[in-house]
Protein backbone atom coordinates (compact mmCIF):
# COMPACT_ATOMS: atom_id res chain seq x y z
CA UNK A 1 0.00 0.00 0.00
CA UNK A 2 2.83 2.43 0.87
CA UNK A 3 4.51 1.71 -2.49
CA UNK A 4 1.31 2.49 -4.38
CA UNK A 5 0.81 5.64 -2.31
CA UNK A 6 4.40 6.74 -3.01
CA UNK A 7 3.91 6.22 -6.77
CA UNK A 8 0.67 8.21 -6.71
CA UNK A 9 2.37 11.02 -4.75
CA UNK A 10 5.38 11.12 -7.11
CA UNK A 11 3.20 11.17 -10.24
CA UNK A 12 0.94 13.80 -8.68
CA UNK A 13 3.93 16.02 -7.93
CA UNK A 14 5.13 15.65 -11.53
CA UNK A 15 1.75 16.74 -12.83
CA UNK A 16 1.45 19.64 -10.37
CA UNK A 17 4.84 20.95 -11.48
CA UNK A 18 3.85 20.52 -15.12
CA UNK A 19 0.51 22.27 -14.71
CA UNK A 20 1.89 25.07 -12.54
CA UNK A 21 4.46 25.87 -15.23
CA UNK A 22 1.67 27.21 -17.41
CA UNK A 23 1.12 24.16 -19.57
CA UNK A 24 -2.38 23.81 -20.92
CA UNK A 25 -4.22 21.68 -23.46
CA UNK A 26 -3.43 24.11 -26.28
CA UNK A 27 0.29 23.93 -25.51
CA UNK A 28 0.11 20.12 -25.33
CA UNK A 29 -0.59 19.86 -29.07
CA UNK A 30 2.23 18.03 -30.77
CA UNK A 31 2.58 15.10 -28.39
CA UNK A 32 3.55 11.84 -30.08
CA UNK A 33 3.43 8.23 -28.83
CA UNK A 34 6.34 7.02 -26.73
CA UNK A 35 5.89 3.46 -25.58
CA UNK A 36 7.81 0.26 -25.12
CA UNK A 37 9.09 -2.13 -22.49
CA UNK A 38 11.53 -2.02 -19.55
CA UNK A 39 13.72 -5.05 -18.89
CA UNK A 40 16.36 -5.91 -16.29
CA UNK A 41 18.96 -8.39 -17.53
CA UNK A 42 16.50 -9.39 -20.27
CA UNK A 43 13.47 -9.89 -17.99
CA UNK A 44 10.42 -7.55 -17.98
CA UNK A 45 10.18 -5.18 -15.00
CA UNK A 46 6.67 -4.70 -13.60
CA UNK A 47 5.78 -1.70 -11.44
CA UNK A 48 8.76 0.48 -12.34
CA UNK A 49 8.33 4.26 -12.55
CA UNK A 50 9.92 5.81 -15.64
CA UNK A 51 10.70 9.51 -16.07
CA UNK A 52 11.73 11.19 -19.33
CA UNK A 53 13.44 14.54 -18.72
CA UNK A 54 14.36 16.76 -21.69
CA UNK A 55 18.10 16.87 -22.38
CA UNK A 56 17.90 20.50 -23.45
CA UNK A 57 16.08 22.99 -21.25
CA UNK A 58 14.08 25.68 -23.02
CA UNK A 59 12.71 23.48 -25.78
CA UNK A 60 9.05 22.66 -26.24
CA UNK A 61 9.67 19.29 -24.57
CA UNK A 62 8.63 18.81 -20.95
CA UNK A 63 9.09 15.92 -18.52
CA UNK A 64 6.86 12.88 -18.81
CA UNK A 65 6.41 9.80 -16.65
CA UNK A 66 4.53 6.54 -16.25
CA UNK A 67 4.63 3.17 -14.51
CA UNK A 68 5.20 -0.18 -16.23
CA UNK A 69 2.48 -2.83 -16.28
CA UNK A 70 2.90 -6.49 -15.28
CA UNK A 71 4.72 -7.22 -18.57
CA UNK A 72 7.10 -4.28 -18.25
CA UNK A 73 5.19 -2.34 -20.93
CA UNK A 74 4.65 1.41 -20.72
CA UNK A 75 3.05 4.39 -22.49
CA UNK A 76 4.52 7.74 -21.51
CA UNK A 77 2.27 10.41 -20.00
CA UNK A 78 2.77 14.17 -20.17
CA UNK A 79 -0.68 15.32 -18.94
CA UNK A 80 -3.32 12.70 -19.71
CA UNK A 81 -2.60 8.97 -19.23
CA UNK A 82 -0.69 7.59 -22.23
CA UNK A 83 -0.82 10.86 -24.20
CA UNK A 84 2.88 10.65 -25.17
CA UNK A 85 5.72 13.17 -25.26
CA UNK A 86 7.02 15.96 -27.45
CA UNK A 87 9.56 14.86 -30.06
CA UNK A 88 13.10 15.34 -28.76
CA UNK A 89 15.95 13.93 -26.74
CA UNK A 90 15.41 12.76 -23.17
CA UNK A 91 17.40 11.47 -20.21
CA UNK A 92 15.66 8.46 -18.68
CA UNK A 93 15.45 7.42 -15.04
CA UNK A 94 13.81 4.22 -13.84
CA UNK A 95 12.92 3.46 -10.21
CA UNK A 96 11.27 0.51 -8.49
CA UNK A 97 11.39 0.91 -4.73
CA UNK A 98 9.48 -0.53 -1.80
CA UNK A 99 9.19 1.55 1.35
CA UNK A 100 8.99 -0.08 4.77
CA UNK A 101 8.32 1.53 8.13
CA UNK A 102 8.11 5.27 8.54
CA UNK A 103 4.90 7.21 8.98
CA UNK A 104 1.53 5.63 8.36
CA UNK A 105 -1.21 7.85 6.94
CA UNK A 106 -2.82 7.99 10.40
CA UNK A 107 0.50 9.05 12.02
CA UNK A 108 0.95 11.77 9.41
CA UNK A 109 -2.55 13.08 10.13
CA UNK A 110 -1.94 13.10 13.90
CA UNK A 111 1.47 14.76 13.47
CA UNK A 112 0.01 17.47 11.26
CA UNK A 113 -2.49 18.27 14.02
CA UNK A 114 0.05 17.96 16.84
CA UNK A 115 3.60 18.82 15.70
CA UNK A 116 4.96 18.30 19.24
CA UNK A 117 4.08 14.58 19.01
CA UNK A 118 6.22 14.26 15.88
CA UNK A 119 9.27 15.63 17.70
CA UNK A 120 9.33 12.93 20.39
CA UNK A 121 12.24 10.49 19.92
CA UNK A 122 11.06 7.06 18.83
CA UNK A 123 7.60 8.33 17.88
CA UNK A 124 8.02 7.01 14.35
CA UNK A 125 9.54 3.76 13.14
CA UNK A 126 12.62 4.41 11.00
CA UNK A 127 11.78 4.24 7.31
CA UNK A 128 13.77 2.03 4.98
CA UNK A 129 13.58 1.41 1.27
CA UNK A 130 14.41 -1.58 -0.91
CA UNK A 131 15.73 -0.77 -4.40
CA UNK A 132 14.66 -3.43 -6.90
CA UNK A 133 16.75 -1.96 -9.72
CA UNK A 134 20.41 -0.94 -9.95
CA UNK A 135 20.77 2.45 -8.25
CA UNK A 136 22.43 4.19 -11.20
CA UNK A 137 19.15 4.19 -13.15
CA UNK A 138 17.28 6.09 -10.41
CA UNK A 139 19.53 9.14 -10.42
CA UNK A 140 19.60 11.75 -13.19
CA UNK A 141 23.31 12.27 -12.49
CA UNK A 142 24.29 8.62 -12.95
CA UNK A 143 21.85 7.16 -15.46
CA UNK A 144 23.23 6.44 -18.90
CA UNK A 145 19.77 5.92 -20.39
CA UNK A 146 18.74 8.27 -23.17
CA UNK A 147 16.00 8.16 -25.80
CA UNK A 148 15.38 10.22 -28.90
CA UNK A 149 11.72 10.51 -29.90
CA UNK A 150 11.18 11.36 -33.58
CA UNK A 151 8.37 13.56 -34.93
CA UNK A 152 6.23 10.48 -35.61
CA UNK A 153 6.71 9.02 -32.14
CA UNK A 154 8.28 5.74 -31.06
CA UNK A 155 6.16 2.67 -30.30
CA UNK A 156 8.85 0.07 -29.70
CA UNK A 157 11.25 1.59 -27.19
CA UNK A 158 13.37 -0.87 -25.26
CA UNK A 159 14.69 0.42 -21.97
CA UNK A 160 17.24 -2.31 -21.21
CA UNK A 161 18.62 -2.18 -17.67
CA UNK A 162 21.58 -4.31 -16.68
CA UNK A 163 23.36 -5.06 -13.44
CA UNK A 164 23.07 -6.53 -9.99
CA UNK A 165 20.44 -5.49 -7.48
CA UNK A 166 21.29 -4.91 -3.81
CA UNK A 167 18.17 -5.71 -1.77
CA UNK A 168 19.73 -4.56 1.51
CA UNK A 169 17.24 -2.18 3.16
CA UNK A 170 18.58 1.40 3.01
CA UNK A 171 17.58 4.35 5.15
CA UNK A 172 14.90 6.26 3.29
CA UNK A 173 16.32 8.89 0.97
CA UNK A 174 19.43 6.93 -0.07
CA UNK A 175 20.08 5.00 -3.24
CA UNK A 176 22.51 2.20 -3.79
CA UNK A 177 24.02 2.06 -0.34
CA UNK A 178 24.25 5.81 0.12
CA UNK A 179 21.98 6.21 3.14
CA UNK A 180 21.11 9.70 4.35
Amino acid sequence: MKKILRDVVLLSLCFVVLLSSGCNKKRMKGLVPAQGVVTLNGEPVAGAMIMFTPVQIGTEAVAASTTTDEKGAFKMTTVDPGDGVFPGDYNVTVVKDEFQGGLTLEQARVNSQNPDAARKPGSVEEATVLHYLPAKYADMNTTDLKVSIPAGGQKNLEIALEGEVDLTPQKQGGHGGRPH
